[in-house]
């Protein structure tokens, strides 16, 4: 890296970008799509001289439109900027009481700080800085993929805060918390009936029982089976002992109490508080019965808090 200070250009590798001098120290704005090609040495990055980019989408968050960093020592610091009015806010809470528990849960993470927030109820613009240090050589794209990823996270953590659903480490370990915390709150929460969690006596793969009233005004019901963090297709592992229930699952029929009749499931739904893995998921693909593919949902982490942040109120 070189700075030309009379012709006001950074070079960086083949590219020159221009800077300009404020505030006492240099900065130099770069289009996100140019600066995602570009990689960088730690030692050659002059400690003069702040880049910053910017994102229409907030790097996919929607709230952190800018992104600036540079180097401190033997460190580059990087920040993502939200700087926000109130007038052009409509998410469901009010914004600063996103910001501010996001920049608590922000505050707990082990990749994340708060370096500055100005936070007031009654200011028109709200402020809040989030950043990260690395202390090597980088690529641009795959630095900004992860932490931007991690950002998300957070963010999403924040929504299960205030919607009144906090997701517990101890849900990826403990499958009866994972339960009886959320997946049998969610499944009311989904306005499905007659909802039954069979506290851990199996029904043929049936964890969980519950129906819905289609449009057509008749009953269509459901059984989950759930498993505590990731599921793997490797031999003799749970998914083979789930792809031996299937079958059970459907032909046998489980009772419901308040109806006082016997019914079968339509439906056949895994959920676990983990991911599937790669070789899970082709195991599925080509294990379920041609006769039931359509009729087996996968609920992952990921999926689970999709339908909290929706139905979680």
């Amino acid at each position: 890296m070189k700075i030309d200070n009379e012709l006001g250009i950074v070079e960086i590798g083949e590219n020159s970008f221009e800077f300009e001098e404020y505030d006492g120290s240099l900065h130099c704005e770069i289009d996100l799509p140019v600066l995602s090609n570009l990689h960088f040495k730690l030692d050659e990055i002059d400690e003069g001289i702040c880049f910053r980019t910017h994102s229409v989408d907030g790097f996919g968050s929607y709230l952190f439109n800018d992104l600036e960093f540079a180097k401190s020592t033997d460190i580059v610091v990087f920040a993502f900027i939200c700087h926000q009015p109130n007038k052009y806010w409509e998410g469901q809470w009010g914004l600063s009481t996103m910001l501010a528990t996001l920049a608590d849960v922000i505050k707990d993470s082990i990749d994340l700080d708060v370096q500055y927030e100005s936070l007031n109820i009654e200011d028109d613009w709200k402020y809040l800085e989030v950043t990260f240090s690395i202390d090597a050589d980088f690529n641009f794209s795959e630095l900004l993929e992860k932490y931007s990823t991690i950002l998300k996270e957070a963010i999403k953590r924040t929504e299960l805060i205030l919607s009144g659903a906090i997701w517990k480490k101890d849900y990826e370990e403990n499958e009866k918390l994972f339960c009886t915390e959320i997946i049998f709150p969610l499944l009311r929460k989904m306005d499905f009936i007659d909802v039954r969690f069979n506290h851990g006596i199996r029904e043929y793969g049936k964890d969980f029982t519950f129906s819905e009233v289609t449009k057509f005004g008749n009953l269509r019901h459901f059984a989950i089976q759930v498993k505590a963090g990731n599921l793997r297709g490797n031999v003799n592992s749970d998914i083979d002992e789930i792809l031996g229930q299937l079958n059970d699952a459907f032909t046998m029929p489980y009772y419901e109490v308040s109806a006082n009749e016997s019914r079968n499931i339509s439906i056949f739904i895994i959920a676990i508080s983990g991911h599937f893995t790669e070789n899970a998921k082709d195991k599925l693909i080509q294990k379920i019965p041609q006769h039931f593919k359509g009729c087996v949902y996968l609920l992952d982490r990921d999926k689970i808090l999709e339908l909290i942040e929706r139905y979680w109120k």
